[in-house]
Formats: C-alpha cells, sequence, structure tokens
C-alpha cells in the first residue's frame, strides 16, 4: 500500500487523520484498568484531548466515563482515526468496519504477524489486502500508538504515557519498536524536554518509517526527526524522506538494531559473507545524509548538537576540549580519538595572549583551564579563544564537580553559547542530571557519559548531504552474457567474460573437459588450473597453483578430477590461467541488501577475505572519485598505497575497476564478487570471479 496518495478521503490528509484527527474511535476499547486496552481512553482524558471520542464495545454501555458504541456504524460524527484494540482474530473484521464507516487511518495494537514467522506474514499480507479493499491505510500492525503532546492525542497502550504531563517539543521520534516509545519518551522528558510527534510504525505493513517522515517534513512543529529502527525496510520511502528532510533542513538521526548478523557465513559470495546488514545501512545512512548513531543515549542527547545545521558543518576541522578537570578532559579527548575525531589545542600565541589575560590555561592537546574555570569569565575567555581558531570546528566544555551543586558557574557560561556558529557541547563528568537538563533546555548538547559524547560529535563530523544519483551504464555485451546464461549462477568461464565485458582486464582463460589430456596453451608457463563448478574452489580442493610445465599440468588435471570425484562435486571443466604476478590481491564484490538496494564492497583479496571483515561499503554505483576513498578505508590495502616505501600499485585501474563493477546495479545481479583481483604497478587484472543473477531491488 506504499505509494498512495496522501489524501485518503475528500476533506482530510492524511496528516490530518494521523496528527489532528476531529474524532478518534478505540474498537475493543476496556473498562479494566489491567487490560491495555484500558489505557488509550484513559491517556486521552488524562492529556486532554480536545477531539471527539467513541469507545467501541459491543459488550458495555459505558467505559471509562464515557458512553460506549456497539459498532462503529453507530458513532454519529466523524472518525479520522482507529485504534484497533482487539485480538489479532478480530482485526480484519475491524478493518473491514472502518472500511464502510470511511475511518482513513486505523492503528492496529494487535501482534502475530510477519514478525512472528510463516503463518504471521501471510497474515500480514491479508490484513493488507483486506485494507486496500476498504480504503483504509494501517499504521502497525504491531503499534502501540502515537503521540501528539501538544494537543494531548495520547493513542498509546503504552504504560509510559501515564507520566503527569506530556511536554510539547519540536522534536519528532519514529520508533519501530513499541517499547522504545516509552524508554524515550521518559528519558527526554526527565530533562524538561519533550516531542513534537511520537509514532510507533510497528511491522509497516503499510504506512512506513519513510512515509510517516515525509508527513513530518512537512510538519512545522518539527525541526528533528529521530529514528529507532530494528532493520531497514522500505528503503526508496526511507530514502525519498531523508533527500526531503535534507531540502527542509531538518536534520534525521538514526539509531539501528540488529548490528551481528552470524547467518552471512553461510552466504554463496566471499561478499554475501561480509557485506553484513548493518555494514550495508551504515552505507544508506551515509549515502542519504542520515546521521547514524550508536549509542541510545547519543539520539537524544545529540539532538541540540544538530539542531538548525547542514550537513559538512564539522568537516574537515578539529575538536578543542576545553576542561576544568585534567581527568575528565583526558576522557573525552581518549574518547573522541578512538571514534576518528581529531582533538587539537590552542597555538601558543593564543595560549599566551590567555595567559596575559588571566586565563590559567596549560598548553597541550586539551585546553585545562583548571578550577579556575568555574569561573564563568574564565570559561567564556577561553571557549571565545577556541571558537576563534581556524582549525576548530567544534568545542566541547568539559565540566568537572561544580556542575553538581553549582550550576551557575561553568556550567551557567556553557548555556550562553547555544546559538555559536560553531557547535559547542557540553561533557559533565559528574552525576548531575539537573544541569545536563539546564544545559539541554538552553539548546547546548549535554552528555553524561564520554561514550556517547564521542559518539554525537564523530556523527555530526561524518554528516554529509545526500548523495547525487549517478548514471548507470553497462556496456550491452554484459547484459548479453548475463541474459544468455543457461543457470543464475555463471559458471567462472562465463563470469570472467562477464567482467571482461564491463570493462575490467581479465587473465586469458582455456577450458579443458574433465578427463582430457593436458592441451597446447596459448600462453606460457606458469599456470594456475581451477575447477568448474564449486563456489569457492579451495575449500574444494578444486585450485593447483605454479604449474610450471605441461607435466605439472597433466598431473594437476589428474588430481583436480579426482578430487571433485572425492567429493562427489560434479565438474563444469578445468580453467587454466597463466599466474598472474602483482603488488597485492584485492577483494572487489557487489550484492543486493534487502531493504537498502545495491552495495559494492572493497576488502583485501584472498581465501580469509570473510574473517578480517576489512572492506570499505557504498552504495552502488561509485564514480571514481568514491572508489578512491574506498581504497583509502581499507587498511589491509595500505601496501598497495606505498605503505613505508614500498611499490604502488595502480590505483587508478584499481578505482576504475571499482566504478566499473558497481554498475552492476543497473543489471539484474543478486550478487558477485571478483576474488582475487590482482593490482599491479601498471594495471588490475580479474583472474576469478563469481556472479549469481536475481531480481533488481526495490530502493531502486
Amino acid at each position: 500500500m506504499n505509494g498512495r496518495p496522501s489524501d485518503v478521503t475528500d476533506s482530510v490528509s492524511l496528516a490530518e487523520a494521523l496528527f489532528a484527527p476531529r474524532g478518534v474511535a478505540l474498537i475493543g476499547a476496556s473498562d479494566d484498568a489491567t487490560n491495555p486496552g484500558a489505557r488509550p481512553l484513559r491517556f486521552l482524558a488524562k492529556h486532554g484531548f480536545k477531539g471527539a471520542v467513541y469507545p467501541v464495545n459491543p459488550n458495555r454501555a459505558r467505559i471509562g466515563g464515557h458512553g460506549a458504541y456497539p459498532d462503529l456504524a453507530s458513532i454519529p460524527g466523524p472518525v479520522d482515526l482507529a485504534y484497533v484494540l482487539v485480538g489479532t482474530a478480530g482485526v480484519a473484521e475491524a478493518i473491514a468496519a472502518c472500511g464502510q464507516k470511511r475511518v482513513p487511518v486505523a492503528v492496529v495494537l494487535a501482534d502475530g504477524y510477519a514478525e512472528a514467522g510463516g503463518a504471521g506474514e501471510a497474515r500480514q499480507a491479508h490484513l493488507v489486502e483486506a485494507a486496500r479493499a476498504a480504503g483504509v491505510r494501517l499504521l502497525g500492525p504491531n503499534s502501540i500508538g502515537l503521540l501528539v503532546p501538544a494537543t494531548g492525542l495520547a493513542m498509546s497502550a503504552n504504560a509510559a504515557v501515564e507520566t503527569e504531563r506530556l511536554i510539547p517539543g519540536r522534536t519528532a521520534l519514529i520508533t519501530q519498536s513499541g517499547s522504545i516509545l516509552g524508554t524515550l519518551l521518559s528519558r527526554v522528558q526527565a530533562r524538561g524536554l519533550g516531542f513534537s510527534k511520537i509514532v510507533a510504525v510497528g511491522n509497516e505493513a503499510d504506512l512506513s518509517v519513510g512515509e510517516v517522515g515525509a508527513l513530518l517534513v512537512a510538519d512545522p512543529d518539527t525541526d528533528v526527526i529521530l529514528l529507532f529502527l530494528e532493520s531497514i525496510r522500505h528503503g526508496l520511502a526511507l530514502a525519498r524522506f531523508a533527500a526531503a528532510a535534507h531540502a527542509a533542513g531538518k536534520p534525521v538521526v538514526a539509531y539501528l538494531l540488529g548490528r551481528s548478523d552470524p547467518g552471512r557465513a553461510a552466504a554463496l559470495s566471499h561478499t554475501g559473507a561480509i557485506a553484513g546488514s548493518d555494514k550495508a545501512a551504515a552505507a544508506f545512512f551515509r549515502a542519504h545524509g542520515i546521521l547514524r548513531v550508536d549509542h541510545l543515549e547519543t539520539l537524544y542527547e545529540a539532538v541540540p548538537l544538530v539542531s538548525g545545521r547542514t550537513p559538512s558543518v564539522f568537516a574537515g576541522t578539529a575538536a578543542a576540549v576545553v576542561s576544568t578537570t585534567g581527568g575528565g578532559g583526558a576522557m573525552a579527548a581518549d574518547r573522541l580519538g578512538l571514534a576518528g575525531v581529531p582533538v587539537e589545542g590552542l597555538p601558543p600565541a593564543s595560549v599566551a595572549r590567555l595567559r596575559e589575560a588571566g586565563v590559567p590555561v596549560k598548553e597541550g592537546r586539551i585546553i585545562d583551564v583548571t578550577l579556575a574555570g568555574t569561573r564563568p569569565e574564565i570559561m567564556r575567555a577561553a571557549l571565545d579563544a577556541a571558537l576563534a581558531e581556524d582549525h576548530v570546528g567544534l568545542v566541547l566544555a568539559v565540566i568537572g564537580s561544580s556542575a553538581q551543586f553549582h550550576p551557575e558557574l561553568a556550567a551557567e557560561a556553557v548555556a550562553g553559547y547555544a546559538s555559536s556558529e560553531k557547535p559547542v557541547a557540553a561533557f559533565v563528568v559528574p552525576h548531575a542530571p539537573e544541569t545536563i537538563a539546564r544545559l539541554a533546555q538552553a539548546g547546548i548538547a549535554a552528555f553524561a557519559n564520554p561514550e556517547a559524547c564521542a559518539d554525537a560529535i564523530a556523527a555530526l563530523r561524518a554528516w554529509g548531504p545526500p548523495r547525487p544519483a549517478l548514471a548507470r551504464d553497462v556496456p550491452p555485451a554484459a547484459a548479453d552474457i548475463l541474459a544468455s546464461a543457461p543457470d543464475d549462477v555463471l559458471d567462472t568461464q562465463s563470469a570472467l567474460a562477464f567482467v571482461a565485458a564491463l570493462g575490467i582486464e581479465t587473465a586469458p582463460s582455456l577450458v579443458v573437459p574433465i578427463g582430457a589430456a593436458a592441451p597446447v596453451l596459448p600462453f606460457g608457463f606458469p599456470v594456475a588450473a581451477k575447477a568448474l563448478g564449486p563456489a569457492h574452489k579451495t575449500e574444494a580442493g578444486g585450485v593447483v597453483l605454479d604449474i610450471a610445465d605441461e607435466a605439472a599440468l597433466a598431473a594437476a588435471l589428474k588430481t583436480l578430477a579426482g578430487n571433485a570425484a572425492a567429493a562427489d562435486t560434479p565438474l563444469d571443466g578445468i580453467l587454466i590461467q597463466p599466474m598472474v604476478a602483482g603488488l597485492g590481491e584485492a577483494l572487489l564484490g557487489f550484492r543486493r541488501e534487502p531493504g537498502i538496494g545495491p552495495v559494492v564492497v572493497l576488502g583485501v583479496g584472498g581465501v580469509l577475505a570473510e574473517l578480517y571483515e576489512d572492506v570499505a561499503i557504498r552504495l552502488a554505483p561509485v564514480d571514481e572519485r568514491k572508489a578512491r576513498a574506498m581504497i583509502e578505508e581499507v587498511r589491509g590495502l595500505a601496501p598497495l598505497r606505498g605503505y613505508r616505501n614500498l611499490p604502488k600499485g595502480n590505483l587508478g585501474a584499481l578505482a576504475a575497476a571499482i566504478a566499473r563493477f558497481s554498475q552492476l546495479a543497473a543489471l539484474p545481479v543478486a550478487e558477485a564478487d571478483i576474488n582475487p583481483l590482482i593490482v599491479g604497478e601498471t594495471g588490475a587484472v580479474s583472474v576469478d570471479a563469481l556472479v549469481r543473477r536475481g531480481p533488481r531491488s526495490e530502493i531502486e
């Protein structure tokens, strides 16, 4: 149902139905206080929702002080939003009733759908079909609801909404997890801050994170949008939303679960084993201008750091740490360094000027103003000096023990920098929740631990705009080879021909049948012989290297045939190639990630590629400039970059191969890799390849 028009009735838009409904129906409302189905009615009354509220329950005349209705048809006024609180078995019937009442949007609390496996997936597909037939948009199923604090719309069964007050704010939250709605609501409100909107999308059977996000981009009450994700399900909608958010100047910050994926070990290609969903997700976020954070605290603590900012605000510069405590400052600088953020102090001339002004600053990487920094004028002087340096893009104020009992000192001075052109953040070393709240309310990103602090600053420094779409240009010969292959997994000879058709240099080869005598070769010795058939030839005993002459070749052919027979592995023949010398080996891969789309992978080549997972990943396709950046990221390719005066490989040829291979995004290829791609001083040569056809993904 994704992609349906937002105007779901003649009079109510999708945004109005979700966030400003004239009337809400609670289907299956309960008067049993222990039943989660009783909460939404109580919460709506408690938080002052002014719209009409209609409890629907055929077994009750009154619920919670409200007159109850036996069914939706009995409700006299318009219903723009329904919360379906009945069990899984009754949901489809309730959705049909919503269609008859012309309810534009229904929120479904029940679980037991796609998250429950095969039977649940079928049940969810049936629910979506029923909603489509009824003309009803779905939020969920498995949705804990939504909140609009400014109007008291508390359509949720989460117990945290029991709070005495819902505080309005200018930050929106979209969460796939229902419990996280309460977690983040309670944590943010503990700082005296709040949300503009909170939406729990559940299983995203219809309304996705991206579609809800697009509504929030247009919301005048929202400045920053937070995402709590368990997976990326509808990448195309998410990418479009991120582009719209960037155009509107509304930062999007994401926290993603599911970072481990042991199932990758069974993947067909090396790329499938090492391009795990988390790495692909990181590439997705980077490509679409979404800030990705690793700590839950960072998700909400970083909001003042990004609000009103644009991508690349901190790129290419260092952070300065101004501290009233040497230990706290060192802790912050250490974590920043681990996160890849350079930390630099003041030049000697600036230190001298501060000392002349009576600021007892120490020279070094940390701008340590000692206990004197608890005096507001000392802290302000040090912050001003750091902000004035061209090499400094962000200043982190580290506040020691004074923050616990005397926030009017250093912390109050820091609070005055919320509107600074360069970002200013604070790490509060002691347990001082009141001071942290005070700073946050003033508009300063205030952190309670150095890990979340460094996480936020690193995310800000890495934040860039959405990348422009690149043209896709695949040589017709490559498309023809792929289309004419008899099987979805191309044999090695066909795969190498396919790679050559892409414009990537490939070693010459000759195929001989099983049992054949050693042939006359069109190239010289030494050679390698490879069995055509197994996906991973080394593990199957299907490779013999450094064959020096015709006699050794005859022996190698017998060995390969014998190994295949012993392993009961059928062979399509034996591929013979000249040994290719080079300075190093790279792995070049391609894969389509569910919900994300095509990615290109670069790593160190060889049989241990999966073990090291030293890779760079980007959404495909990439140009040669982005390919060069990928080469710089892979530590294991340092020798090819001339590390410690080693001879340099032809990085231009490697970058060109990466860019050409990434064009597989334009073809129906599920996964592919070249391993190894041998890089020498004059070029980059493919000697082995794997290609598997598959459908194009919806992200494209």
